[in-house]
């Protein structure tokens, strides 16, 4: 994927066992691949989308397994705004808003958020966009 602004490469192929999604000083979470499948991970915050609210990262997984987006907020604690950027970025990147499967992670150094909140949002995700939506906890480790 390509930055509209520039036409830099936003993304890039992986098939690490162990993908790391990471930004300065933020919470990283770590994308597990044993099978070392094929991930586009792309760069959405600055590259993809420079202006308006957006999320750090997209993983796009493309093969015989599945068909896939995954889009990553690295929060400190605000996990509201994160839901804004998720939502803005499923809105302006993915191939299909309303019928590919999605996987929506907030990744958060503090939890602010209650469980209703939380049970709120994934009804949302889940009817607006066909998407999982997921808090978890700075480091964590999700099977892809």
């Amino acid at each position: 994927m390509r930055s509209p602004d520039d036409g830099r490469e936003c993304g890039t192929f992986t098939q690490h066992p162990k993908i790391a999604l990471s930004g300065a000083r933020t919470s990283t979470l770590y994308l597990l691949n044993p099978k070392r499948r094929n991930a586009e991970k792309i760069e959405v915050d600055g590259c993809a989308i420079t202006e308006g609210p957006r999320c750090d990262w997209l993983v796009l997984l493309n093969d015989a397994t599945s068909h896939e987006e995954i889009y990553v907020e690295l929060k400190g604690s605000d996990v509201d705004h994160a839901v804004e950027q998720l939502r803005a970025s499923v809105l302006k990147l993915s191939a299909d808003p309303t019928r590919l499967p999605k996987r929506c992670f907030v990744v958060f150094t503090r939890n602010p958020m209650t469980g209703t909140d939380v049970q709120r949002n994934k009804v949302k995700f889940h009817r607006d966009f066909k998407a999982l939506f997921n808090l978890v906890k700075d480091k964590a480790e999700v099977p892809l």
